[in-house]
């Protein structure tokens, strides 16, 4: 039934006919390859959203850009802590001694903190989705991918300022204002500001409290001076703040062993309740500035990107809310407090050639140095007090102090209808670390000892790319790509043992051979883009566990094949029809850890099928204006979360429904939205954790959003 649904769907789509008109499908224009270039002239599997995209498609996160991305899957440990995943590539732990897999790049500055995500994406002109190892021009730890947002410049020619007010159900309330306009001959400015705020989904019947709610705030502003004809000036600043409940775990299964016996949790298989005495929290502040430089040449442009950025947050989880009937006492299986403040700064020294002649070429220097310091907090004294051996309760204290360095360069030459491209990457990247481990917390962290552990460690590497993509048949492009990806090496930052705080990880490594299609035809009507894929890994960094024991450590070799479709077609005027398929094959090819066998076994966060059907319509209301429809499903193949594919670590598929309708004025000014999403009110899990070693087939889950819907007023002046 849904795969005839999706065939029928792109039968429709390539069906369109043939004869002129004049309308067409939007250009997009990236910077995927540090230049301004349209979508379908760069030879690399890109997925990307304007600001009208986002807008009608109702994204507000990066969980909602993966949902329309094919081979991008989202899971979260809770809102500091989202873990994307690129073609089974991602990042599940955020140590301090480690980095993610899948690198956020915001105005050309990278984000090595997942907690320093903004979660509110506004103000934006761009996003895009790289998807595979990216590590000639990009390099910082993009083995699995890159997502490259670019928010929206300041008006340089005149005044332009909008609001918009957002009201739904679970009391949702938002504001987004921004202002832009020329301040002299040569400088432009722009303010802008969010605020949303939701009810929880999930209530605490211990508390009373909801959980999962939203409250956070935002801000940018930004600057551009036009020094001359040649020289440009930018400056950048954001902000944001979160202030929220925790994460909302709710238990599924069979009831966990209590004080004297199993006893039932009250909300037990309750898919909107949870039974703890800790309701959680969730608090972050991040802000940054960024100064870019741009200076253009006879020869080139030079680039100069210089950056700095802090993100503080703490949280509190408890992992297995449980109580117990008998008693009323909070049974404290697991619960889980962290606290971090990270810093960073970098710099991006870069000379573009101006794209004139047979020759394009990027060369530059890259420098890095991030400074965190983690401190993590582990109860488990129920399991202590059933096994017998006391309280158990455990304290990490990490920092770790990164250092990188990089030289990289990008030729490509021009052939007619070829193009040949190189390039290249050298990277050299120093950790120091420290770990001091007290407390008594033997049952998942192996901490029987006090240790003070302090450890340094250097790594280098070389990723080139070579690709050749041809143009000679109309209306495409055909490329053909080698791609190599590095992720520096890690150190535990949850070690239980001094030895393993001191033992550093190998870094992961990449190799990627793409074939790819990008084509337009039918007057640029029908848009057909297309990619078949298959990476190579080495020495994964992996954060799973073997019964009790949490284990960080490399995961041998893997593989990752599949094929990715994008499609995009007007057959008629007002009618826009899209749909994006994945289909993914990634396993470990080697991976033995504590005497079990992975090899072969589906990686984690990889689900085999998963694609998204879209539809507009718009059309003109007398002369009042234009008034629009959209309707989005959204299919997600089923997951495992552990290496192991036990039964209980899958997270079953699910299948979304989201709708809009909206009236715009004929003058623009202003436009009227109704919103829904999950209309079907689908109950799905975007993470879950295994319990089945405390003593009963159960989990512990965080759900995705149930249904919500509202509606969303703009005003442009």
């Amino acid at each position: 039934m849904k795969y005839s649904v999706l065939s029928a769907a792109i039968t429709l789509l390539v069906s369109t006919s043939a004869y002129s008109s004049e309308y067409s499908i939007e250009e997009v224009t990236v910077t995927a390859q540090k230049r301004a270039e349209s979508l379908q002239d760069v030879p690399i599997a890109i997925t990307a959203f304007n600001q009208d995209m986002l807008k009608e498609a109702g994204i507000e996160g990066i969980d909602n850009v993966a949902q329309f991305t094919p081979g991008f899957s989202m899971t979260s440990y809770n809102k500091s802590s989202p873990q994307p995943y690129i073609r089974g590539i991602g990042t599940n732990t955020s140590g301090a001694g480690d980095d993610a897999s899948v690198a956020m790049f915001i105005d050309d500055v990278y984000i090595s903190r997942a907690g320093a995500y903004d979660s509110n994406l506004f103000d934006l002109e761009r996003v895009e989705v790289l998807r595979g190892p990216q590590g000639t021009l990009y390099g910082k730890n993009v083995v699995g991918g890159a997502l490259n947002i670019t928010t929206r410049k300041p008006n340089t020619e005149e005044f332009e300022a909008s609001i918009r007010v957002d009201a739904g159900n679970y009391d949702k309330r938002g504001l987004q204002a921004f202002m832009t306009g020329p301040l002299s001959e040569t400088v432009a400015g722009k303010l802008s500001f969010s605020t949303a705020e939701r009810d929880g989904f999930v209530e605490n019947t211990v508390t009373g409290n909801d959980l999962r709610d939203e409250d956070t705030q935002s801000a940018r502003a930004g600057l551009v001076w036009d020094a001359s004809e040649t020289l440009s000036v930018s400056w950048n600043w954001d902000a944001s703040k979160v202030r929220e409940s925790g994460a909302g775990r709710v238990f599924s299964g069979e009831p966990l062993p209590g004080l004297g016996g199993s006893f039932l949790t009250p909300s037990r298989n309750d898919r909107d309740k949870t039974d703890t005495n800790n309701d959680g929290y969730t608090d972050r502040d991040v802000w940054g500035t960024s100064l870019k430089i741009e200076w253009e040449q006879d020869y080139g442009t030079w680039t100069s990107v210089t950056a700095y950025r802090t993100s503080d947050y703490k949280f509190l989880d408890d992992l297995v809310p449980a109580l117990d009937l008998v008693s009323g006492f909070n049974l404290n299986y697991f619960t889980n407090e962290t606290e971090e403040e990270e810093k960073q700064f970098s710099q991006e020294l870069r000379l573009a050639s101006n794209g004139e002649g047979a020759f394009e070429w990027t060369v530059g220097l890259y420098y890095f140095k991030d400074d965190i310091d983690r401190t993590e907090y582990w109860d488990t004294r129920l399991v202590g007090s059933i096994l017998s051996i006391g309280l158990t309760e455990g304290q990490v204290d990490a920092t770790n102090e990164t250092e990188s360095k990089a030289v990289f360069g990008q030729l490509s030459y021009n052939l007619e209808d070829w193009r040949f491209t190189v390039g290249g990457r050298y990277t050299r990247e120093t950790k120091d670390a420290t770990l001091i481990g007290a407390g008594f917390e033997p049952v998942y962290l192996g901490m029987y000892a006090d240790f003070n552990a302090k450890a340094d460690e250097s790594w280098s590497n070389f990723s080139g790319k070579f690709s050749i993509d041809y143009t000679g048949l109309e209306n495409a492009l055909i490329y053909l790509s080698v791609s190599e990806g590095f992720k520096s090496g890690a150190f535990n930052s949850i070690a239980g043992t001094k030895t393993a705080a001191e033992t550093p990880l190998d870094p992961e490594l990449a190799t990627q051979i793409e074939l790819g299609i990008k084509s337009q035809w039918f007057d640029d009507r029908l848009r057909v883009n297309a990619v078949l894929f298959d990476i190579d890994y080495e020495d994964l960094q992996v954060f799973h566990s073997v019964g009790l024991d949490v284990i960080v450590e490399n995961a041998g070799e893997a593989t990752s094949k599949g094929a990715e479709l994008e499609v995009i077609a007007l057959p008629v005027e007002g009618l826009e029809l899209s749909a994006s398929y994945s289909y993914l094959d990634a396993s470990y090819d080697e991976f033995l850890s504590g005497g079990v066998d992975n090899s072969g076994n589906q990686l984690t966060r990889a689900p085999k099928n998963a694609y998204t059907l879209s539809s507009s319509y718009s059309m003109a209301i007398g002369n009042s204006g234009d008034l629009s429809f959209r309707l989005d499903y959204v299919n997600q193949g089923a997951l495992y979360i552990a290496a192991s594919n036990s039964d209980i670590s899958k997270i079953d598929g699910y299948e979304l429904y989201n709708a809009r309708v909206a009236f715009l004025s004929a003058d623009e000014t202003w436009e009227l939205a109704l919103w829904g999403k999950n209309l079907s009110d689908e109950e799905y899990s975007i993470h879950s954790a295994d319990l089945s070693d405390l003593g009963s087939m159960s989990t512990s889950d965080i759900l995705g959003n149930p249904r919500t819907y509202g509606v969303t007023f703009t005003y442009n002046m």
